[in-house]
């Protein structure tokens, strides 16, 4: 008797989707290239080993204090260790890594302190929009419950067919905003040009893809692979 395939079949496809979701946005996955492509690439990186070695550990990425780190910072200032997010809010990677983080940064709150940067992606409709208003929001000292109801909602507004600024105002409203300071705060090019720059700024330290953390200074790329370093640098007792 042929067994019925229909719920492996939709596992499977559930897994698929779970994966892709939790895929850090802005990353190429290229798989294309023949044998010769990766010996190349192989030589090349053999060739060079020695020199990046001393490279990197000379190298180390260059923190610039951004303007509104502190409405956009939670934590000790002088915690052991800090962690700094680019983050995409219409990234569904930036989304799911919500969870892990906020449970690092509840069961740690004495030795972590996070930092959020912007990092808006291009292929993501409102992505722009979303980190204006919570610029906008951060502005009057309320952004990380804005962050959170862009986070939350993220499934509603990000598949709107306008521009959804009636839903960004009713956030707005549910935290208490000068509504018309954030009304106009939307349309600030100044606004958008420091988000702009901070993007650029994250570039220049490594970052392609969302969400990408800085832990002391350490490139790390995911939520999954945040949780990881932190479990690991909490189970040694690493402290600077």
């Amino acid at each position: 008797m042929a067994k019925n395939l229909t719920p492996v079949i939709a596992r499977s496809e559930a897994t698929k989707q779970s994966r892709r979701l939790l895929r850090p946005c802005g990353a190429r996955n290229d798989a294309s290239g023949g044998v010769l492509t990766y010996l190349l690439v192989g030589l090349v990186l053999a060739a060079g080993l020695v020199g990046a070695v001393y490279f990197l550990r000379s190298r180390q990425p260059q923190f610039v204090s951004s303007p509104g780190d502190a409405a956009r910072s939670k934590g000790p200032a002088r915690a052991a260790f800090e962690i700094v997010e680019y983050s995409d809010f219409q990234c569904p990677a930036c989304q799911a890594a919500q969870a892990p983080l906020n449970e690092i940064l509840i069961r740690h709150k004495e030795k972590v302190r996070l930092v959020f940067r912007h990092f808006p992606l291009a292929g993501h409709r409102w992505s722009g929009l979303a980190h204006q208003a919570a610029e906008c929001a951060a502005r009057q000292n309320k952004f990380w419950g804005y962050h959170d109801a862009l986070y939350r909602d993220q499934k509603l507004w990000s598949l709107e067919g306008g521009p959804p600024l009636e839903t960004f105002m009713r956030y707005a409203r549910e935290e208490t905003l000068d509504l018309d300071g954030f009304a106009g705060c939307l349309s600030n090019q100044e606004v958008s040009k420091k988000i702009n720059q901070e993007k650029l700024t994250g570039t220049g330290l490594g970052v392609r893809s969302t969400p990408s953390f800085f832990v002391n200074g350490k490139l790390v790329v995911g939520g999954a692979a945040l949780k990881e370093e932190m479990e690991k640098r909490f189970a040694e007792g690493a402290v600077p």
